[in-house]
């Protein structure tokens, strides 16, 4: 036993005198350098974004920043070019023409964009066109779509990416400075929360409600968004056709444009911002689309 005690004493000397040896260490970092080389739309967003604005632009997919309950694909680069060219060109610019500067926009704008090449669809079978979280970040969804010939059409831009952005700038507008209480009270009851899309099928019924749209029907701040993107992105006669919808009525259309002349009273009044001069700026972008250079990084 004292033998067997003597050689565990001498291992246990051992093993200290061998953990104390003081080792050479390899003076190269176990941690690389893992920054990605810019390339020409990291640049271009940095110039033309970033620093101006103080906005950056996620276009290649990140999952803890997309929503994981839909099925989702990373947005193309060509897509993604277009869009943050367009994104400068008919959602930036025209609040910096009406401002006077671009302070406006680098004060209030979300300060994250992330670009989804596909749709997300609800379960109840409606499509996110985008979404807004908190006032900082906005998410737009089918970039796989945006190509030379979409990318020269109001129509498609409108409803798939600039009305949504304009709809949910304004609902950010609204969290810094609230919306009059009163705008509620000229619909009423009417609203029905997650119903909008059973209870009005179409815009002609919600016209005839009081509604631009039938999303519009959902709640107070929807309808007030609502209003102001589908206002300023189209001509008044295009404004006009909605309103006189198959369905709807001349009483529906008057609650439609009482709330309007509310929104207006709002921009005007809390952000100094004309909408029909804002919408007029619109307008004019739209019609020079042609000849605007959606692919060209400089």
């Amino acid at each position: 036993m004292k033998h067997l005690k003597s050689i565990f004493f001498a291992f246990i000397l051992i093993s200290l005198a061998t953990s104390c040896k003081k080792e050479k260490l390899d003076s190269k970092s176990v941690f690389t350098d893992t920054q990605i080389e810019q390339n020409d739309l990291d640049k271009y967003i940095y110039k033309n974004l970033t620093q101006p604005y103080n906005i950056q632009i996620l276009y290649k997919y990140v999952d803890r920043e997309s929503d994981l309950n839909y099925h989702l694909v990373p947005a193309p680069y060509e897509g993604s070019v277009r869009m943050t060219k367009l994104l400068i060109y008919l959602g930036l610019e025209p609040y910096d023409k009406v401002t006077g500067s671009k302070q406006f926009i680098r004060s209030y704008f979300p300060k994250l964009l992330n670009y989804i090449g596909t749709v997300a669809v609800r379960n109840n079978g409606t499509v996110v066109l985008g979404t807004a979280e908190s006032g900082t970040k906005i998410t737009m969804y089918n970039l796989i779509n945006l190509n030379a010939t979409n990318g020269n059409s109001p129509s498609f831009l409108n409803t798939y990416y600039f009305k949504t952005i304009h709809h949910e700038f304004q609902h950010i507008l609204n969290q810094t400075k609230p919306f009059p209480s009163n705008f509620r009270e000229i619909t009423g009851t009417k609203y029905v929360d997650d119903a909008w899309n059973t209870v009005y099928t179409t815009t002609g019924a919600a016209v005839a409600d009081g509604f631009v749209s039938p999303y519009a029907s959902k709640s107070g701040e929807e309808d007030f968004a609502e209003l102001f993107s589908f206002y300023v992105t189209r001509s008044q006669a295009d404004f006009d056709a909605i309103l006189n919808s198959t369905g709807s009525t001349a009483a529906g259309r008057t609650i439609v444009n009482t709330k309007l002349n509310v929104v207006k009273n709002y921009m005007k009044g809390e952000w100094a911002i004309d909408m029909d001069v804002l919408r007029q700026e619109m307008l004019t972008r739209f019609a020079n689309l042609s000849s605007f250079d959606q692919t060209t990084l400089n």
